[in-house]
């Protein structure tokens, strides 16, 4: 895959993260949380959702990203390999 279409990728997963941020926070932080029970079984894992949910996006953006510049570096690593061997 080359650094252009890596890079797109990366884009592309940006404006996802970005899209599925938005829609966290107009949908579920703004309408669906105040339906969460305040006190029983389920009050504590309402309350850890609200940092669980904005952590994945931001984990999976990172490791996308990571991706592209990781991949980028093991390509000329490769190409420069390629050009020790040929005379």
């Amino acid at each position: 895959m080359s650094l252009m279409s890596r890079f797109a990728y990366g884009i592309y997963a940006t404006m996802a993260a970005a899209i599925g941020g938005i829609i966290y926070h107009e949908v579920f932080v703004e309408h669906l949380l105040d339906f969460a029970p305040e006190e029983g079984p389920f009050a504590a894992p309402v309350s850890q959702i609200e940092l669980v949910a904005p952590l994945a996006i931001l984990g999976m953006l990172l490791a996308v990203w990571v991706w592209v510049i990781i991949g980028g570096v093991q390509e000329e690593r490769r190409r420069e390999v390629e050009r020790v061997r040929r005379p």
